[in-house]
């Protein structure tokens, strides 16, 4: 009797051996599928950058576009042309709300520059032509502000041809590195 027991406890150890060995083999597995998933997400997020840079450069431009015509047909203050068509990126929606609190337009649009810009995807080179636009937007007459917004739709426009290339040339790169370097640190896992 005690060999019995003996041998079953042996075939216990065994059958507790080749769980342990399954067990971590599945939280490798595991581990390998989420560095793949942290990868390509963080590639994902990396090419999602350059998309979301493209699109509030276009509507910024949509929005010069807009405040050239009311510029050039109205006599309205720079707050309220922004207040009308700047919905659509952040940093223009908090430049009114400052205005309204009674902060001046240039500060307004200096600080709401500096805090949102790089939250609605612009680049620092794109927020300096900002602060920039800023600094003359309803400082002259309405040729000033006329030719103002031309040359500055003209600089946005390149930045905008660079950010569309930018993303053409490096969208399917960022994806491409985030899943394979999911891949290696996974290889490097087991």
């Amino acid at each position: 009797m005690k060999r019995s027991r003996c041998w079953t406890r042996r075939g216990d150890l065994e059958k507790s051996r080749e769980f342990i060995k399954r067990v971590i083999c599945l939280l490798k597995l595991t581990g390998s599928l989420l560095l793949i998933f942290a990868g390509t997400l963080l590639g994902f997020t990396e090419s999602r950058k350059l998309t979301v840079r493209v699109e509030s450069l276009e509507s910024f431009l949509r929005f010069l576009s807009a405040a050239k015509t009311e510029v050039r047909y109205s006599a309205v203050p720079v707050v309220q042309i922004v207040a009308r068509h700047g919905r659509e990126l952040s940093f223009l929606r908090e430049c009114v709300k400052r205005c309204g609190q009674g902060e001046g337009f240039a500060d307004a649009w200096k600080r709401a520059a500096l805090n949102s810009g790089k939250g609605d995807g612009f680049a620092a080179h794109d927020i300096e032509l900002l602060l920039s636009f800023g600094e003359g937007f309803g400082a002259s007459d309405t040729d000033g502000q006329l030719s103002h917004m031309e040359l500055f739709s003209g600089l946005f426009g390149t930045n905008l041809k660079s950010a569309r290339e930018d993303r053409n040339r490096k969208s399917k790169l960022y994806l491409m590195l985030g899943v394979f370097a999911g891949l290696f640190s996974a290889l490097m896992l087991c």
